[in-house]
């Protein structure tokens, strides 16, 4: 190192601006090629639905928030950038084309109650989704925003595997279901890289079963089971599950997420921050991407309102 600092001071002025300003500019590239190579994550947060704002039911918009400053402080943070827009889909796309995955915490229609989850708001915004979904782009569907209607059964099911079907006939007469239980939550596959370090685990939760699948689908993997529900045979009792498209694009969802306080849920948190990176193409940890829980005001501290996005 000394005798690197001596050449440096015996160089000529002009060759020596020349070495110090190639550095620079590998510096910089460097940086930049860093940045560039990071994988995009867009959170999309509905309006908060089923009671007032602080009641830790359907908390969509403090959801999004928790998951950014869960990942800006994992061991995946130098791989990934992560934005979130509240209240719905963003009024300008252009971020969305060039996210490597979308995930959508919202609720669902439900017959002639409530909306449209937001991907599937219109014909338009379903042709932009499979437009995105096409060049490879991930998508997560959380709860409430599993739900969709037979018309697009056919694009789900290819996005992210399944989804829960309120539809028959054009009627509001649920294929699928929903119980409230306090048990028991295990791995289906645990070689998957979604699993990767996620136990077994308990949690109350509101749990979605009987999900529309295709049948035979050899591209789809189980992730989350509840023995206790009263599914039907195959795969009635699955809540998680993840498909790997055709073109390479990943898909994944959970009926789970009513319950806000389960994000306390170490394993909990685990697989969805495995799952959301999962779909975006980034390397999963041997042990899965930890992240503790952070208190809203933890979060309040960490984004500012100027962060959010629409």
């Amino acid at each position: 190192m000394i005798a690197l600092r001596t050449l440096l001071v015996k160089l000529p002025g002009a060759i020596l601006a020349v070495i110090l300003f190639a550095g620079l500019l590998w510096k910089t590239g460097g940086e930049a090629a860093d940045a560039g190579s990071r994988k995009k994550i867009v959170l999309i947060a509905g309006k908060k639905s089923h009671g007032p704002e602080g009641n830790r039911i359907h908390d969509y918009p403090w959801s999004v928030k928790l998951l950014k400053v869960m990942f800006e402080h994992s061991k995946v943070k130098e791989n990934v950038s992560v934005e979130y827009y509240r209240n719905g889909w963003p009024s300008n796309e252009t971020s969305l084309e060039t996210a490597d995955t979308i995930v959508v915490i919202s609720d669902g229609r439900d017959g002639d109650q409530h909306s449209e989850a937001p991907y599937l708001e219109s014909d338009e915004r379903v042709r932009f989704v499979a437009r995105q979904m096409k060049r490879g782009c991930g998508l997560v569907t959380f709860h409430f925003s599993t739900f969709a209607p037979d018309q697009y059964a056919e694009q789900v099911l290819s996005w992210t595997g399944g989804y829960f079907d309120w539809e028959t006939d054009g009627k509001r007469q649920w294929y699928s279901a929903i119980t409230t239980m306090d048990t028991n939550v295990v791995i289906a596959s645990p070689e998957h890289p979604v699993a990767r370090g996620v136990q077994a685990f308990k949690m109350r939760e509101e749990f979605y079963y009987n999900i529309r699948f295709s049948p035979g689908d050899n591209r789809l993997r189980p992730l989350l089971i509840v023995p206790g529900l009263p599914g039907r045979e195959p795969d009635g009792k699955v809540v998680a599950w993840a498909r790997e498209r055709e073109d390479g694009g990943r898909g994944f969802g959970t009926t789970c997420g009513h319950f806000y306080d389960n994000w306390q849920n170490e394993n909990f948190r685990k697989l969805i921050l495995n799952a959301i990176a999962w779909t975006a193409h980034v390397e999963i940890p041997k042990g899965g991407i930890e992240a503790r829980y952070y208190e809203r005001p933890e979060i309040e501290a960490e984004l500012p309102r100027s962060q959010a996005l629409r």
